[in-house]
């Protein structure tokens, strides 16, 4: 009699992965959103702010860097983007973690923040509106510090059109001054 149960309960199986998902009934189930708010980097044809030049950090050496440096403008000749309403999110392998402005967008960045170093190539009265031509010089201070070869990702999100993502790898040794390299 096992035998008739297990010739019973092998063809049973056997059926049942032959029909799996052989059914007249679909169900359009949209995906589901990803946990990280950083999109896909990639040439978006909305994006309206680039990065000029190379994404450095401060460190300290035989260590770990500290704040991380890179100047964007705005790319092609869209008209002008307000700084004040920017949001820049960091992440890494470990964290993922929205940076807030320092009070008056200038300033020392403490753990946690940004802010506008300067300005290149001001058209105008000083202001926190990125124009055409100008290049804001942006320093970030993430909570936690970065170890050599950690990826990391840092978006940057203008009120209106695509983020622009910024993704670069921290070099093996670590000096005082650094360049991040694209992974």
């Amino acid at each position: 009699m096992t035998k008739g149960l297990y010739i019973f309960l092998t063809t049973v199986l056997i059926l049942l992965i032959l029909t799996a998902g052989c059914s007249d009934t679909f169900t359009d189930v949209p995906p589901e959103p990803t946990l990280s708010p950083l999109q896909v980097p990639g040439n978006h044809p909305q994006e309206i702010l680039q990065t000029f030049g190379e994404v450095t950090g401060l460190g300290i050496p035989g260590g770990t860097i500290d704040t991380i440096t890179f100047t964007v403008g705005l790319a092609d000749s869209h008209k002008s983007v307000d700084m004040e309403q920017l949001s820049l999110i960091y992440a890494d392998a470990v964290r993922t973690e929205t940076l807030r402005p320092v009070e008056g967008f200038h300033g020392d960045p403490p753990k946690g923040f940004w802010d506008i170093i300067r300005v290149e190539n001001e058209v105008g009265s000083p202001n926190n509106r990125l124009d055409n031509e100008e290049r804001f010089v942006i320093r970030i201070n993430p909570k936690a510090p970065l170890v050599p070869r950690q990826i990391i990702t840092i978006e940057v999100k203008p009120p209106i059109g695509h983020s622009l993502t910024i993704r670069r790898v921290a070099p093996p040794t670590i000096q005082e001054e650094n360049i991040l390299l694209l992974p």
